[in-house]
């Protein structure tokens, strides 16, 4: 057994919720992340006013992500304060100075890097050194496959990729991963992974997430007796 593959829960952090009831359903799956857009341009956008019941979860585990995207800082913690939220993911270009000064008021924050993939050579090589220079200032990172425009692509990107870099602090594997993908999962070996980060495979439609589907991935990756 390796570093990484020690015996520990696969953390498990359930984006883009829309629905209140929805919430309610996947939050009895006891997710330790639940996450909310607030960006716009997202599918998944929860709206300029959303309604605070959206919010309500009752698993006291599970920490409410608010997701956003270049957004001005005194906007996400105008919103971290107003809906109670425990983290923000932050998902577009924002530097290690803004999450710095986040963390400066008392804000958790996980930042979404783009390790680049196939021939996104470019990508590759300013991948190199981002995750080191974030892990002073963030808390978590989420590495996702990203797309044209802003947000994920839904599709995975090579993981080995990360095994060239030093990932100082836990992370998040994002992008593309669907409910035949637990076995996969329990069997990343790279030091530091933390938890996987589920949205669009796991959907009826953008939004609304198929509780069942999550609750099969879920009881896959949190037994351990087959690593």
């Amino acid at each position: 057994m390796t570093e990484g593959t020690l015996k520990r829960p696969v953390k498990v952090k359930v984006c883009g919720m829309c629905h209140a009831e929805n919430v309610a359903e996947v939050s009895a799956l006891d997710p330790d992340f639940i996450g909310f857009i607030f960006y716009s341009g997202s599918k998944r956008f929860v709206g300029d006013r959303p309604d605070p019941s959206l919010f309500t979860i009752p698993g006291a585990q599970t920490a409410k992500v608010g997701v956003f995207v270049d957004e001005e800082l005194s906007g996400v913690m105008k919103k971290f304060d107003r809906y109670t939220l425990d983290l923000v993911q932050l998902h577009g270009s924002e530097s290690p100075a803004y999450c710095g000064k986040l963390v400066e008021q008392g804000i958790p924050v996980m930042k979404v890097l783009h390790p680049g993939d196939g021939e996104r050579r470019t990508d590759r090589e300013r991948f190199q050194h981002e995750p080191e220079h974030y892990a002073p200032v963030v808390h978590y990172l989420l590495f996702d496959s990203g797309g044209r425009g802003t947000g994920g692509s839904g599709e995975k990107f090579t993981w080995d990729l990360l095994k060239e870099v030093s990932i100082p602090v836990p992370f998040l594997l994002g992008g593309g991963i669907g409910p035949e993908d637990a076995e996969v999962v329990k069997g990343v070996d790279i030091l530091q992974f933390f938890g996987v980060d589920l949205n669009s495979r796991f959907e009826t439609s953008p939004g609304m997430k198929d509780s069942l589907l999550l609750k099969r991935f879920m009881e896959e990756i949190r037994d351990l007796s087959d690593i």
